[in-house]
């Protein structure tokens, strides 16, 4: 009862402006004292793993990275560049646009900060060469999430970071213990399942010793009650036979929508920074067509192609065009990995801007740092809690009560996917990207191993559905970051939004059902 009254007390603050991490964090306490178990255990099954887990160093990193270019003059030569190369095309100025505002958006995460940064410089130059209003705004306004499929897109590094721990979860399932026997609590992977890093065999270990829970032998990872070995479907996935299910999932079925035969399942930064391009580059291609065609329609006048002009853009940036090649070639050929990438842009980014093109004074630079790690605090505060509440939730047998009704009522992957697609559209427009990666993201990826997904496969098409909440009515937010930015009624944003998410869509569909779309180059490449 004092449980239940303390949950309560908790909804209650949250909807009189409670911060979200302490929201998640206070249900996640609750649960785990009502369970009877330590606060020390809480923290090492917590805390400790995004304290001390190296891919976290690449938040920090590229955050203040994508800073310093938001404070340089970064974003007009961006601009300039962009102008002087395409501004020739039918609707050049309209690709310039979206180009910059995805590539802006791949650094900072964050589709708010691209749309106040570059919104008022684009605007009034959009407008100006003829472009209609509601065009404008909807090409802004959306495109502040395009970036968010391309390296060193943050959503990409936190995703990758909770579908492995969600993945290691379900290969802890257990078998519920027959007629007449103790049941034997085993919170320790079993020896057959998925190599792991020293991280978290180092937090496995902790926690063995905290829980102290007896000498039993590991089984096999299989719950008697969801009919599921996640540890044969991940097998089977690697194999290629596609994985176990009822006699009414047709082999074919699954082999069109869950992914090749050597569809890879392990998730990580670099896999998915190299499976996030095509879908990524598609969805802008679907946009750039439509602005092509807008240019055309109402006769935009085109600048004239001019060399000169572009030797002028080319040298002016001349220090910024390596900073994509450096995370491109170095993680698609191989050199080295996000975090070292992410290291090196920053050591890189900062030199430029502060000491060659000395946009920035060294006064300015405690601010920008202290502005940059306020973000990073508040993203790795909601991943602690988020991932708290999430442990709870698997302990209490969440994932499995939700994946047994599932399995009971949905008998193809398509179906799978469509309903999934549904829901997260909702979810990105009820939550911040990173709040609905922790919650949901390890609730939904043992279900979509069910249903043979590859797990990377599944990551580009949850981040593909959380881009398009942020623009989606009625409560997208960067539907009402534009309204302030550009002081225009939130329903007129609405309507200029439209056109945009239909191309979303259809970008969505071929993702989604299309899994080579995201994993071609992953195989391509051989990155691991």
């Amino acid at each position: 009862m004092n449980f239940l009254i303390a949950q309560g007390l908790v909804i209650l603050l949250a909807l009189a402006g409670l911060p979200l991490f302490l929201v998640l964090g206070a249900l996640a306490l609750l649960g785990y004292l009502s369970s009877g178990q330590s606060l020390e255990l809480f923290y090492a099954a917590n805390i400790r793993p995004v304290a001390t887990n190296p891919i976290f160093l690449a938040i920090p990193l590229f955050t203040l990275a994508g800073y310093l270019m938001a404070e340089s003059g970064a974003p007009n030569r961006i601009v300039r560049l962009s102008r002087a190369a395409v501004g020739w095309m039918p609707g050049g100025l309209a690709v310039v646009a979206l180009v910059a505002c995805a590539g802006f958006t791949a650094f900072t995460g964050a589709s708010g900060v691209t749309i106040v940064a570059l919104g008022g410089l684009l605007m009034p130059a959009l407008l100006k060469d003829g472009y209609p209003e509601r065009f404008t705004l909807g090409l802004l306004t959306t495109g502040g999430s395009r970036g968010l499929l391309f390296p060193p897109s943050l959503p990409l590094i936190v995703y990758a970071m909770i579908a492995g721990l969600a993945m290691e979860g379900a290969s802890q399932w257990r078998a519920e213990p027959g007629p007449g026997t103790e049941p034997t609590a085993q919170s320790a992977a079993s020896p057959e399942a998925p190599a792991r890093g020293d991280v978290e065999k180092a937090l496995d270990d902790e926690m063995d010793r905290l829980l102290d829970e007896g000498d039993g032998e590991p089984g096999p990872a299989v719950d008697d009650d969801l009919g599921v070995d996640i540890e044969a479907e991940v097998a089977a996935i690697r194999s290629g036979a596609g994985p176990s299910g009822s006699g009414a999932d047709s082999g074919a079925e699954r082999a069109t929508v869950a992914g090749p035969a050597a569809a890879p399942t392990q998730v990580s930064v670099d896999r998915l920074f190299v499976a996030g391009a095509l879908p990524g580059a598609f969805a802008l291609l679907l946009v750039a067509v439509y602005s092509i065609v807008v240019g055309v329609r109402h006769r935009v006048p085109r600048a004239p192609f001019a060399w000169p002009e572009l030797g002028r853009a080319l040298w002016a940036s001349a220090w910024e065009i390596p900073i994509p090649l450096i995370i491109v070639v170095g993680i698609y050929g191989g050199f080295f990995t996000a975090m070292d990438a992410a290291a090196i842009v920053a050591a890189y980014v900062f030199v430029v801007e502060v000491l060659v093109y000395r946009d920035i004074r060294p006064g300015q630079l405690p601010r920008i740092f202290r502005e940059s790690m306020v973000l990073v605090g508040g993203i790795l505060l909601i991943l602690m809690s988020a991932l708290a509440l999430t442990n709870w939730f698997i302990d209490r047998e969440v994932p499995q009560r939700l994946f047994a009704l599932i399995r009971d009522s949905i008998t193809s992957p398509f179906t799978f996917l469509l309903i999934l697609n549904v829901f997260l559209l909702i979810v990105g427009c009820l939550m911040d990207i990173f709040s609905a990666i922790l919650v949901v993201v390890p609730i939904i990826t043992p279900i979509a191993l069910h249903y043979g997904i590859d797990p990377v496969h599944l990551g580009i098409v949850f981040l593909t559905n959380l881009e398009m909440g942020f623009s989606t009515p009625p409560v997208g937010v960067n539907l009402f970051v534009g309204s302030l930015a550009f002081r225009r009624p939130v329903v007129v944003l609405y309507r200029a939004a439209l056109p945009y998410l239909a191309l979303s869509l259809v970008a969505l569909l071929a993702i989604t059902y299309w899994p080579d779309l995201s994993l071609f180059l992953v195989r391509l490449t051989g990155v691991e």
